[in-house]
């Protein structure tokens, strides 16, 4: 008696398909950046050095500025691995299943900590927009315009960190882990 092999659920393909357009694109993006960076900006900025940076700058701008390569990079990285993943996903690889989890779980935490770094950058920018010679209202609109951008932020990220646990919990039921069980066809 021969063991089927097990039904391929619409979500794992349509989840695969999704990411494979999506990361795709992203690499694509970030490859092209990076080529850029590395080629046009890093040779430029090596040859002629940098103006400093404006007195008052917050602390998060300043680090930010100092670790802009690493950025994009970061990024090649996460959307590739993103898109090899999904490519696995599709093809129905357990370690694909696995490291697209992973991912997910990067992508939650990613989210979370973006939120905290976002609260501080605008936190600090709030004495940037005091700083001398800046119009006095500047203050009270940049103040309610950065609230604005935080709440929406907010109800992003909680929203992205939802829907990317719901994929988690739904890559982990037994019934998608079935499908990334091996099998082998008896004759």
């Amino acid at each position: 008696m021969s063991v089927p092999p097990p039904l391929r659920s619409t979500f794992v393909t349509v989840l695969a398909w999704v990411f494979i357009g999506m990361a795709g694109f992203a690499t694509l993006i970030a490859a092209l950046q990076n080529l850029m960076l590395q080629w046009l900006f890093l040779p430029a900025m090596q040859a002629q050095p940098m103006p400093p940076l404006p007195q008052g700058m917050p602390v998060p701008m300043q680090w930010m500025f100092g670790h802009m390569a690493w950025f994009f990079r970061a990024f090649l990285l996460v959307s590739s691995l993103t898109l090899i993943a999904a490519i696995g996903l599709l093809r129905r690889h357990e370690w694909a299943r696995r490291m697209f989890m992973g991912l997910m779980g990067f992508a939650i935490a990613y989210h979370l900590l973006g939120l905290a770094w976002q609260w501080w950058f605008m936190g600090s920018m709030d004495t940037f927009v005091h700083a001398p010679g800046m119009p006095a209202d500047a203050g009270a609109v940049m103040h309610g315009f950065m609230r604005a951008i935080q709440l929406f932020s907010t109800l992003m990220a909680l929203g992205f960190c939802v829907l990317f646990g719901w994929i988690i919990r739904r890559l982990h039921s037994a019934r998608v882990r079935d499908e990334f069980r091996p099998w082998v066809a008896s004759s």
